[in-house]
């Protein structure tokens, strides 16, 4: 998977000033290192790997650990400034929430092709859903998997 950086525009270290601002005022510090990773993540325009954001940070010439990079998305997560994505292959992606719309995923299962939409309709009947189970919904992950127009040409037109 590539990763899709951004286009240039605002510069990210005002693009990510208040995402700091906010994780400071929940209790979690706001290492230079936490700092370069939310740099780095703010030049992915979709979704991206651990390996991404490491790479980035070493091409900007910061030496950093992929452990390192692990160790802290998960905690980027708790706090609301990524989503965790899987993608359907098995390898965890992420995705930045801020500057960033709700939305669900189509993966198709033969090339890895995503495409990001919003279909009311599906968010009315999960709500409805977790409302008759009792759940007040705080969110959610959803994924569609199937084959893309050019894979299921490719395996002869089947579904």
């Amino acid at each position: 998977m590539n990763a899709e950086r951004a286009r240039p525009g605002r510069t990210c270290a005002s693009r990510t000033a208040p995402i700091g601002a906010g994780l400071r005022s929940s209790g979690v510090r706001l290492t230079s290192v936490r700092e370069r990773i939310l740099q780095a993540i703010c030049t992915f325009e979709g979704h991206f790997r651990a390996e991404d954001v490491a790479r980035v940070l070493r091409e900007a010439g910061t030496p950093i650990s992929l452990v390192t990079v692990y160790r802290n998305l998960p905690m980027l997560e708790r706090t609301g400034v990524v989503r965790r994505t899987c993608l359907a292959r098995g390898a965890t992606s992420w995705e930045r929430t801020w500057e960033s719309a709700h939305h669900d995923h189509l993966i198709c299962t033969a090339c890895g092709r995503v495409v990001e939409f919003v279909y009311r309709p599906i968010d009315v009947l999960q709500e409805e859903a977790a409302a008759e189970h009792g759940f007040l919904l705080t969110g959610h992950h959803l994924e569609l998997l199937g084959l893309c127009p050019a894979c299921r040409k490719k395996a002869g037109g089947r579904g």
